[in-house]
């Protein structure tokens, strides 16, 4: 996979550095940008990568470990603590660290439910687990997250015992979270595995699950064709030395899909498995190869991909990089209009995860994109109205008269690059008019310092937040 070298006919400029930081992160404003401007792309990319791993995981909460016996205590609903941490979640995804953009990536691969859990502290456990993870070796997560409470519970693991065997994590492990569907493994696999992962279910008060060797199973299990009194630790290693290949394969292909454009690139799959392969399933060495890529930053791969609410929302807030009343609780905000557009944070549709892209948008969830952008619009204005000159101001320079130029210098910051149609390009010229005579225009009276202008930006960016282009990143 050839490494992206900027060229006269081929440059890194601002275009690219947004697709970046869109992909990586949750967008970020302009002063960020040229200051990565000043850098070559895969040192920003490096950075980047730095900069998530050495950020130590966030603080737990005094009640990360509590039981059910200490939540009942407390006096509050769990309701009460699954809010704070899915608040948490959102200030820490504002944070714009490449990390975060993987722990959500993550937490719709191995999917919890967390009212289906409904232990506030499994949770919190849970979210911890991801962010230690997400940039280190596959392996390792795959094994730490079969142990982790959340996961046992929500995928029965907690249920399965030598004398009743359940299969749902087994069938999981492989379907969704290893090989895919349908690909590497048979119903004996799913069988004999579950009857290996059986023992994890001694807990008090939904405390800690640890190993119970009576409810094991001892016996024999076949697993790809593997005999022998498998247990947990078992799995895991036969699973990654029989079908290291197919693993690497549906993985790199998930990144992909995720990070790039819904078309697989098979060619470039097959180098990023290689890659995970050749480094032992560590993960950093294929985010690093995917991200300094020439493809990657093929102008093909952009406007692709339609936001998820939760990249709406923060996009357009790290984006703008605006002030808001510090009375506002904006993770609040973020989490109850994400989850009214159809993402619930630590809430997947189910154990497949969202799928993202078209099912983000149908006649339901549209208006509302609108609406919820439109809110942010509003409170960004009522906090200070300023704000919208000086970023017009800082895109164009204080003395840019021409109307296209200021019009399209707004439409390339906050969209990805993309060519509006004609009509649209009229309107948005009509709008951002709006109540100043159009002979100001012409004979050099209205000026881009003048005190209609926060106005006439607010109202651009409402009418830019319409357009179907805005929907994508």
């Amino acid at each position: 996979m050839k490494v992206f070298i900027p060229s006269n006919s081929n440059p890194w400029n601002k275009e690219k550095a947004k697709l970046l930081l869109r992909r990586m992160g949750f967008c970020t404003d302009l002063n960020s940008i040229n200051r990565y401007l000043l850098m070559t792309p895969g040192d920003v990319v490096d950075e980047l990568l730095q900069e998530s791993t050495d950020l130590p995981p966030t603080a737990a909460p005094e009640w990360g470990y509590w039981d059910n016996r200490e939540f009942n205590d407390s006096g509050e609903n769990k309701g009460y603590y699954h809010t704070i941490w899915q608040k948490q979640a959102f200030a820490d995804f504002q944070k714009n660290a490449f990390r975060e953009r993987l722990v959500l990536f993550w937490s719709n691969h191995f999917v919890v439910e967390y009212l289906d859990v409904n232990q506030p502290a499994y949770l919190y456990q849970y979210y911890a687990l991801l962010q230690t993870q997400v940039l280190g070796n596959f392996k390792t997560f795959v094994h730490q997250i079969g142990l982790n409470p959340a996961m046992l519970r929500y995928l029965n693991g907690y249920d399965n015992k030598n004398s009743s065997p359940n299969e749902n994590y087994g069938r999981e492990l492989y379907e969704l979270f290893t090989l895919g569907q349908g690909n590497g493994y048979i119903q004996e696999d799913i069988t004999e595995t579950s009857r290996a992962l059986t023992g994890y279910n001694k807990t008090v008060r939904y405390g800690p699950i640890t190993f119970n060797e009576k409810t094991f199973d001892k016996g024999s299990k076949t697993i790809f064709g593997r005999s022998g009194n498998w247990g947990y630790d078992d799995v895991i290693d036969i699973l990654f030395d029989e079908k290291k290949d197919i693993i690497a394969r549906y993985i790199c292909e998930k990144i992909y899909k995720y990070f790039v454009s819904p078309k697989a690139d098979e060619a470039i799959v097959s180098s990023l498995a290689a890659t995970m392969i050749s480094n032992n399933f560590e993960l950093a060495p294929v985010y690093s190869q995917l991200f300094k890529s020439e493809h990657f930053f093929d102008e093909k791969n952009s406007n692709v991909l339609i936001k998820s609410p939760i990249d709406l929302m923060l996009g357009l807030h790290k984006t703008l990089g605006f002030k808001l009343d510090d009375t506002l609780d904006l993770e609040v905000q973020f989490r109850n209009k994400c989850r009214d557009m159809g993402q619930i944070i630590f809430s997947p549709v189910d154990v497949a995860g969202w799928q993202g892209n078209q099912d983000w948008i149908n006649s339901e969830t549209l208006p509302k994109r609108w609406e919820f952008s439109d809110y942010l619009l509003i409170k960004y204005w009522k906090k200070n109205k300023n704000q919208f000159k000086k970023l017009i101001i800082s895109l164009v320079g204080n003395k840019e008269t021409e109307l296209k130029v200021i019009v399209n210098a707004l439409k390339d910051f906050m969209f990805c690059p993309c060519k509006i149609k004609d009509e649209e390009l009229s309107e948005a010229i009509a709008v951002f008019i709006g109540e100043v005579p159009e002979n100001y225009f012409e004979d050099g009276t209205w000026s881009i310092n003048d005190d209609s202008v926060p106005k006439q930006v607010y109202d651009l960016m409402r009418f830019f937040i319409t357009l179907p282009e805005f929907q994508l990143k």
